[in-house]
């Protein structure tokens, strides 16, 4: 269906011309005269050749020869072609007896100029220059054309190589969730046989979304809230009394889409870095919208034995979504990364299209 759309877009100026020429001599010249019907016959005479010269041009000699490096052999063929072309004309016109039919129309008035003693008739020379206007024309054509196809051409590779890369780092963030994940049920087996069934489970739940719902371009913002909810869920369970755990959730959600798993390596690096099992931690996590835009802001203790929270930890993850971000929204998006008194806090707005 694309394809049909390009080409009527590229021929429909085309069409129109043509009829707008064809039609042109019935408003103009009157039917009832010889003279005009003289005239007529003229038009259409030259407007056969000049259609020829134009698309011949247009789709094949320029796109074969304008191009190459050599620009001589385009000029050399584009006059060989004019002078066979004028020689055509020149042919035709001797063989359908239209100077004949010039006379019989002006009843021998020297209003036209007589034909010639060489044997040329009076309008070839109006021809060539016509002509050489109409080859320059269509030689501009055919590069605004190929311009804009190489420009379309250049659009859809960016685009391949974005959508490629997309999945390449959406891609990379369900080994690294993974990991996290059985990390911390290895660790719950240990401590409440229970609680790492249940934790399976839950795991179970977030696998289906990973591989079934966020396999698309995007998700419903409502789905991407639950698997946020879920997974926070799923990581409270091994956690201690020393950990402060604050999750505000917004449960009304619009319905709209957003690019899946645009929050979970921000939790996942909160978790990581943000326990401590000897001195008190805390997490806070906020998810909300309002009319436009939805806020993400995770803020976390910094645990001694992980050192400065820069912007590299968090492995893969943070680095992907950031890049994720880039592509998806460019300047639209707003990401704040901050680190005070071992505190890490991170900020992430990004436009919501109702």
């Amino acid at each position: 269906m694309e394809i049909s759309k390009n080409r009527l877009d590229t021929w429909l100026p085309h069409f129109i011309g043509l009829l707008l020429f064809s039609i042109l001599p019935i408003f103009v010249f009157e039917s009832d005269n010889d003279r005009s019907i003289f005239w007529m016959y003229s038009y259409y005479y030259q407007l056969v050749f000049m259609i020829v010269a134009f698309y011949v041009n247009y789709l094949v000699i320029s796109p074969h020869f304008f191009f190459k490096k050599n620009k001589l052999y385009f000029f050399g063929i584009l006059i060989l072609f004019t002078v066979l072309l004028l020689i055509t004309s020149q042919i035709l016109y001797d063989l359908l007896e239209l100077d004949n039919l010039r006379r019989e129309s002006f009843n021998g008035s020297r209003v036209l100029p007589p034909k010639q003693n060489n044997g040329l008739h009076p309008k070839l020379l109006d021809n060539f220059f016509l002509m050489v206007v109409v080859l320059g024309f269509s030689t501009g054509m055919a590069n605004i054309q190929r311009l804009k196809r190489n420009e379309n051409d250049q659009k859809e590779i960016e685009k391949a190589r974005l959508n490629t890369e997309l999945a390449f780092l959406k891609n990379q963030i369900s080994p690294h969730f993974f990991f996290n994940s059985l990390n911390n049920i290895y660790a719950l087996i240990a401590i409440d046989g229970d609680k790492a069934q249940q934790s399976v489970e839950k795991l179970s739940g977030l696998m289906r979304y990973l591989i079934y719902d966020s396999d698309i371009k995007t998700v419903e913002l409502s789905k991407e809230f639950e698997f946020m909810q879920n997974y926070i869920d799923l990581m409270q369970q091994r956690l201690t009394s020393k950990v402060k755990l604050s999750v505000n959730i917004q449960k009304e959600v619009p319905h709209v889409e957003i690019p899946p798993l645009i929050f979970i390596p921000f939790v996942e690096n909160a978790f990581k870095h943000g326990i401590s099992y000897r001195e008190p931690s805390f997490i806070d996590i906020t998810l909300k919208t309002d009319a436009d835009t939805l806020f993400f802001k995770c803020e976390n203790s910094i645990a001694k034995k992980s050192g400065p929270q820069n912007n590299n930890q968090g492995g893969l993850g943070i680095v992907n979504i950031k890049r994720r971000l880039s592509l998806l929204y460019g300047e639209k998006s707003k990401l704040i990364q901050s680190q005070k008194d071992e505190i890490y806090s991170i900020e992430l707005q990004i436009p919501l299209n109702t």
